[in-house]
């Protein structure tokens, strides 16, 4: 049976743990976010190859109206990929059935198959920045982050 020192010393046992929790390193916060990194290390990270952003006429006149396009090289595939008004438009060559998937920095994930010719169509409900990530089978590809 319990006696209230003892449900004192509990008490102040319990506090003490709560507070170390409330109290976290800013050592201890920067290893949460490096081991928080390395989730995704078993993807394989696509390499940018084209960006209609950076295209000589863009960079001499200024921002060109339109779609912004860019293009992905994987290892056995390219990504290309068009923002027009409120989607993302994009086709995985050669054509393949495939998962794209688009995640936020949020964390909010919308997934859709590309059909038979690698086309896909994914809806853009914010600006970005939002990666891709292509499975073809076993094998999971990633963009950089994106601010189309």
């Amino acid at each position: 049976m319990s006696t209230p020192q003892d449900d004192d010393q509990l008490m102040a046992l319990l506090a003490a743990a709560q507070q170390e929790v409330a109290e976290v390193s800013d050592t201890s916060r920067a290893a949460a976010r490096a081991a928080f990194a390395w989730r995704t290390i078993d993807e394989d990270l696509m390499q940018l190859t084209f960006d209609s952003r950076l295209q000589d006429e863009v960079l001499v006149r200024g921002s060109v109206e339109g779609a912004t396009v860019v293009g992905f090289q994987g290892a056995d595939f390219s990504l290309e990929v068009e923002r027009d008004t409120g989607e993302l438009m994009g086709q995985v060559v050669p054509a393949a059935k495939c998962r794209v998937t688009l995640v936020t920095r949020a964390g909010d994930v919308l997934t859709v198959h590309a059909d038979e010719t690698g086309f896909f169509v994914l809806p853009l409900s914010a600006d970005g920045p939002y990666r891709l990530r292509v499975q073809l089978g076993e094998r999971v590809e990633s963009t950089t982050w994106l601010d189309l």
